[in-house]
């Protein structure tokens, strides 16, 4: 008897390269002050939050508030991945304000490009078996699949 579900890593890599890809748009929605800042160790800190701004309407209040937990949810996937490397990564591909082309950023962090990709890959992993306490995982049942969603 297995413990764990056999998990369906393109799926799931799938799922987490979509939530990761979505992370600069919720920093925008949520206000460039909301934004983590990046520390030493690439960890995720964020900003305090203060959302009293009576001109916006209750639709806008409602989607920064939205895109502000979101933002918590995705820095606080990433800062529980364990290697600090691999969280460079991702932060450098997924969360600088430059959009950097991957042979940029493996380039100036002294990657190869296999090992960029291996490492990328098991951010992602782990990144989704983060975030909202696995959210992003898919299961393989035998030979289907099953999105833990």
């Amino acid at each position: 008897m297995r413990l764990f579900q056999e998990i369906d890593k393109a799926l799931t890599k799938q799922n987490a390269y979509e939530v990761l890809s979505l992370y600069r748009r919720y920093s925008r929605m949520a206000g460039e002050e909301y934004t983590p800042k990046v520390t030493a160790t690439y960890s995720l800190e964020p900003k305090a939050t203060s959302f009293s701004n009576s001109k916006q309407t209750e639709t806008q209040v409602t989607r920064r508030v939205a895109a502000w937990d979101e933002m918590q949810a995705i820095t606080k996937a990433i800062n529980r991945i364990i290697d600090p490397y691999v969280r460079q990564i991702l932060i450098e591909k997924y969360f600088k304000w430059q959009i950097k082309s991957d042979y940029i950023i493996y380039t100036e962090l002294g990657y190869s490009e296999s090992e960029f990709y291996r490492m990328l890959e098991r951010g992602a992993l782990e990144f989704a078996e983060n975030y909202r306490n696995g959210s992003l995982l898919v299961f393989r049942i035998g030979r289907k699949v099953q999105e833990k969603r």
